[in-house]
């Protein structure tokens, strides 16, 4: 019945849907159709009135047209602005009394839509030079109502309609709805007195008839089958008593082997996992005397290598030896494998049997343990009764043996995987850190020279600054200097970042180095960082001094320790987050040697009250990329720490705990400045005559500092802007017979570079002196310091310019035995 009703609902519902929507559209196109048509004729009525821009005569015939359309309530009138080519309101109309909404300021495209209940239209009209466009809105009231009317009559008529379904559905429903019940009825006392013998009463010949003549076949093979069911399950019943009697027997086993097995899964090591088998075997088999022992193949001998709680004390009184030979045993068979039962020990005449004997065990049973087809152990267990193991015990026991050699074996390859794991994880991480330092290196190099080129203007004219102008306040010099100094340290930052973790060249020079001193002027230099921008966050950090004056000089590069006291300062600042205090202080120590003579250092020590470091930070803040910091830390501030102390020969050490701060310890070996540290230098008081020099160099700001540098001087310089100018300038004052006495050429160029000018000049004239000034580090591969006679390193320093320049005109002489200042 609640079918056929909601079938019949259904379809009326679909075709009231059908109608509703048909009505709907036809009435909608049927207003938009009288819409235009009124459009039109407001279009033609007003064209004069927007011809000649009569606003109170397109408004009055608006009021005109539309006060007897109930179902307009709102109108305008657009003119065209032929100096804007747009659409601007000229007159418009509202209903009184009717809410309408405000017409757009410009129009619309032509068409209809609905919104927000209302008709709106957009006409565009064209009367001879005239052309406007018309917006009218009309309410739905009339379509609305004539819905609600149709709506109304469809809703009685489905009413009528489902009821007079009801009563038609009720007379006929009995026709299927008996015959189901009766089987219904049938199927459910078959079901509660399992009495297959019932059957069902067939009333007719259609579907109904062929469901219960189906019904009836089913309840006759259920009958033969339950018989035979029955009589199959009285002979499962016997056959599960047998094996059931079976199973009792073999689950304790089982249950036992379970137990092991979990034991053995937590051990990893070999003893440990031979003394939970024979403590459990000895607990739960049960057995009288239980023991393991391992064999030596080459000796033939048995060492005992575990024995079970309840043996021990037994082995104890009888004075069983730990270590007896194979001859005096029955388990020589054991050796190829085979297990050895001894249902009567005191019928064997070896030694180890007989004292079994005499101590009151009569069967014995030895099992061997193999791995890899060769025993290295056995299994011995004892019983005082004769021949009391069991045929299925002995099976059990042989393997349970097999069992336990595997996770033997199975311990032994752990530790053995565990101790490669480790190993490859070492190699993975010098590994990786290799890489990383290497990408590091990569991406320095990338940077360098564009850094370098752009600090030379600020070193170089600070040091011309500084060296010329005599009218500067001491704080300006000092500024200045600190200006330099920062310069300077940038660059060597820059090189470091490509070289930190290669050892130190032993080209560069080294310099006597105070730490009190560098230390005092860092914290100096360094105080916005420590105090003013701390303390303008509200975060108060207090610097102490403890400077040791005799602390005694040492040899070292000095922009590299103040590199590395830059970045020890910044971390402790970094983990004061609530404020707190910094110590720096130096001192000397004496630690002895691995050949147990005596060094001394000198100790840089930054110590802080901040968050402190756990054990694992510990292990991997000197790796390169490692920080705690998130986004704020790059991870290179101690790696290059690490990489400064590595190169001046020192080490470093760490002491920190969570929440107690940490302390950062740099260990400086004190030695004296050998000749070979240093670099050539000649002395000044042999000064440089004029020089004819050509500079070659793409960056502007560095022609025009090392012009200035070099002029000062008393040179006649030359510059030029690139490779292939320069080569240019080298041949027209070879052409002159004024040849240049030293070609100063950058390295990176474009179209021609450095070592493309060296091979160039060199060519022409091999007694010419070539310094090459580079940004990417001071020192160039076996084939570029072949092409070059000096490199200097970007950014320029005047006194290393000055030194060069005598190095290189004095190499000349020697070599051509001619004199350049007689030339000049």
């Amino acid at each position: 019945m609640a079918i056929m009703l909601a079938s019949t609902a259904t379809a009326l519902l679909l075709v009231a849907a059908a109608v509703l929507t048909y009505e709907f559209f036809s009435f909608r196109d049927a207003t938009v159709h009288d819409l235009l048509a009124q459009a039109e004729v407001i279009g033609t009525e007003n064209a004069a009135a927007l011809a000649y821009h009569y606003r109170s005569a397109a408004v009055e015939n608006l009021t005109s047209s539309l006060s007897s359309k109930p179902n307009i309530i709102a109108a305008c009138l657009y003119n065209r602005d032929p100096a804007r080519s747009t659409y601007d309101i000229f007159a418009s109309y509202y209903a009184a009394g009717r809410d309408h909404s405000n017409p757009p300021l410009h129009p619309e495209p032509e068409g209809s839509s609905i919104s927000n209940g209302r008709l709106v239209l957009w006409h565009y009209f064209k009367f001879d030079r005239t052309s406007g466009v018309v917006y009218l809105e009309s309410d739905l009231t009339a379509l609305y109502a004539r819905l609600w009317q149709y709506g109304s009559f469809i809703g009685l008529f489905t009413l009528a309609a489902l009821l007079a379904t009801f009563l038609l559905a009720l007379r006929l429903q009995r026709i299927i709805s008996r015959p189901i019940t009766h089987l219904a009825e049938t199927a459910n006392v078959v079901s509660t007195q399992k009495n297959y013998a019932i059957r069902a009463v067939k009333e007719s010949e259609d579907e109904l008839g062929n469901l219960i003549d189906g019904f009836n076949q089913m309840l006759s093979q259920i009958q033969e089958r339950d018989a035979a069911l029955h009589s199959a399950n009285e002979e499962l019943e016997k056959r599960v008593r047998e094996r059931t009697r079976d199973l009792e027997q073999q689950f304790g086993r089982i249950s036992l082997l379970n137990q092991i097995a979990y034991a053995v899964a937590a051990r990893q090591d070999f003893e440990s996992i031979v003394s939970v088998v024979v403590q459990q075997v000895e607990d739960h088999l049960p057995v009288d005397y239980g023991s393991a022992y391992l064999f030596d193949a080459e000796s033939k001998t048995f060492s005992v290598l575990v024995r079970g709680p309840k043996s021990r004390p037994i082995a104890a009184a009888l004075k069983i030896p730990d270590t007896f030979p194979l001859d005096a045993t029955v388990f020589r068979p054991c050796i190829n494998g085979e297990m050895v039962y001894v249902p009567e020990v005191g019928a064997q005449d070896r030694p180890m049997a007989k004292k079994s004997a005499e101590a009151g065990f009569h069967s014995l049973l030895g099992v061997p343990l193999i791995i890899e087809g060769k025993m290295f152990g056995i299994l011995v267990l004892m019983r005082r009764e004769k021949d009391a193991f069991s045929r299925a015990e002995r099976d059990f026991i042989r393997g349970l043996s097999a069992h336990t050699a595997m996770a033997i074996h199975q311990a032994q390859l752990y530790q053995d995987l565990q101790k490669a794991y480790n190993d490859l994880r070492q190699s993975q991480q010098t590994l990786m850190q290799q890489e990383r330092l290497k990408a590091l290196g990569q991406m320095a190099s990338g940077v360098a020279h564009d850094i370098n080129n752009a600090l030379s203007p600020v070193v170089g004219f600070a040091e011309l600054i500084a060296q010329t102008e005599t009218n500067l306040s001491e704080s300006g010099k000092r500024h200045l200097n600190y200006i330099k100094t920062a310069g300077e340290d940038i660059a060597h930052i820059v090189k470091r970042l490509r070289e930190f973790y290669r050892p130190r060249n032993e080209r560069e020079s080294l310099q006597p180095l105070k730490l009190d001193v560098i230390a005092g002027q860092m914290i100096d230099m360094m105080q916005p960082r420590w105090r003013d921008i701390p303390q303008a966050a509200g975060i108060h950090i207090q610097m102490h001094k403890e400077f040791d004056p005799n602390v005694p000089e040492f040899a070292g590069i000095e922009s590299e320790v103040r590199e590395a006291l830059t970045n020890l300062i910044l971390n402790a600042v970094d983990a004061l987050p609530q404020g707190g205090g910094i110590t720096v202080r130096t001192f000397a120590v004496e630690r002895p040697l691995k050949n147990g003579e005596i060094s001394k250092h000198a100790v840089l020590e930054v110590s802080d009250t901040g968050v402190g470091m756990d054990e694992q930070t510990q292990k991997r803040c000197l790796e390169p990329f490692f920080s705690t910091k998130g986004r704020r830390g790059t991870g290179l501030g101690l790696a290059m720490v690490y990489g400064v102390i590595e190169r001046q020969g020192g080490k470093i050490e760490i002491e920190s705990k969570p929440g107690k701060g940490a302390t950062m310890r740099l260990l400086f070996p004190v030695r004296k400045l050998d000749v070979s540290d240093t670099t050539e230098i000649i002395e000044n008081g042999h000064p440089l005559k004029p020089l004819r020099i050509l500079c070659i160099d793409d960056e502007p700001a560095l022609r025009v500092l090392m012009q200035e540098m070099l002029e000062r001087d008393g040179h006649k310089i030359e510059m030029a802007d690139g490779g292939q100018a320069g080569i240019n300038a080298f041949r027209a004052a070879l052409v002159r017979k004024a040849p240049f006495d030293v070609v100063i050429t950058d390295l990176g160029m474009p179209l021609m570079d450095g070592h493309a000018v060296a091979r160039t000049v060199k060519g022409e004239s091999q007694a010419t002196p070539i310094i090459m000034l580079t940004g990417w580090g001071a020192f160039l591969d076996n084939d570029g310091e072949a092409e070059v006679d000096a490199v200097l390193s970007k950014p320029p320093r005047l006194q290393e310019i000055r030194a060069t320049l005598r190095r290189v005109t004095h190499k000349w002489e020697k070599q051509t035995g001619d004199n350049v200042q007689k030339r000049a």
